[in-house]
């Protein structure tokens, strides 16, 4: 840089700048949209097990069309990002002021064959009944689909521990069927290093498009995890709910039943003596969010 660049001011700087200096990728916003639904029962007494469900899209262009993928779009220039994702979710739901936050982004140079393309993928928690809108869009087709992740199998090595997956994507109607094994290797170091592989079995009648099998692997890990020392489950409840219906939906994220739940949850939800509107009669207990609930490590 020579002494008359230096002495530049930033205005000048800025107004001599040339934009086309670096190339620059296009950057989407894509939106994992997570509920929980009732898995019917035959007795209709007995409260109902949850199961995860996640809304998707099926593509009708290319690239990937007639594949099924997260809703998303590509970031508006005059937006953050986080504003972008919260217009695309309206778009999708027409709701507001629900969970949502930033997962991480996904940039493999090949992963969108038009260009370069990265992802900024967003997890959304929303309650089933809060929901007013699943066709969005009169030239797409949208669905909900139960999904499962379950280890099929572990093992330990000498450095390292191999665990394998089924990622199992099924439509509410159980006619549209993806069947996903993720080879899964842990290194044995501090940092425990991850390499994950993907495939598509054999016998599902459709795939997701782009790499969002492994988006939302990635959603779904995160999920998990932070129900652990978070409150982030209660945004698939209504405020008010009984702990059999909080240990459904802590069992539906997790894949899992879990022993202890009412210890595990400690004060992190306090009875109340409201009532539950909708039902004809008071349930035993019923409990919301503590609001002075802390984690303490």
């Amino acid at each position: 840089m020579n002494l008359k660049e230096n002495e530049k001011s930033e205005k000048e700087f800025l107004e001599d700048y040339n934009i086309e200096k670096y190339e620059r990728p296009s950057i989407t916003n894509d939106v994992i949209i997570f509920t929980t639904d009732d898995i019917k029962e035959d007795n209709l007494r007995k409260v109902p097990k949850k199961g995860m469900q996640i809304l998707l899209i099926k593509r009708k262009e290319h690239p990937c069309k007639n594949k099924w993928a997260i809703p998303g779009g590509f970031v508006q220039m005059d937006e953050n990002l986080e504003d972008g994702a919260r217009r695309k979710l309206k778009e999708k739901t027409r709701i507001e002021n629900v969970y949502i936050e930033q997962l991480g982004t996904f940039g493999d140079v090949k992963r969108d064959p038009r260009t370069r393309v990265v992802s900024v993928a967003n997890l959304a928690l929303i309650a089933k009944e809060n929901i007013k809108y699943t066709q969005p869009e009169a030239n797409k087709e949208t669905q909900w689909f139960w999904i499962e992740k379950k280890v099929i199998e572990s093992n330990s090595l000498k450095g390292s521990v191999e665990n394998r997956y089924k990622l199992t994507f099924t439509s509410e109607n159980e006619d549209i069927k993806m069947e996903y094994e993720i080879m899964e290797n842990i290194r044995k170091t501090i940092l425990r290093e991850r390499e994950v592989t993907y495939k598509l079995l054999e016998g599902s009648s459709a795939e997701l498009a782009f790499d969002h099998y492994k988006i939302i692997d990635y959603a779904l890990d995160r999920l998990r995890n932070k129900v652990e020392y978070t409150p982030i489950a209660l945004n698939l409840l209504p405020r008010l709910f009984t702990v059999k219906e909080l240990q459904n939906v802590y069992e539906a994220i997790m894949g899992r039943e879990i022993l202890n739940f009412r210890r595990k949850m400690d004060n992190m939800i306090v009875e109340t003596d409201e009532k539950i509107d909708g039902k004809p009669f008071r349930p035993a207990k019923v409990f919301k969010f503590n609001a002075n609930w802390e984690h303490n490590f």
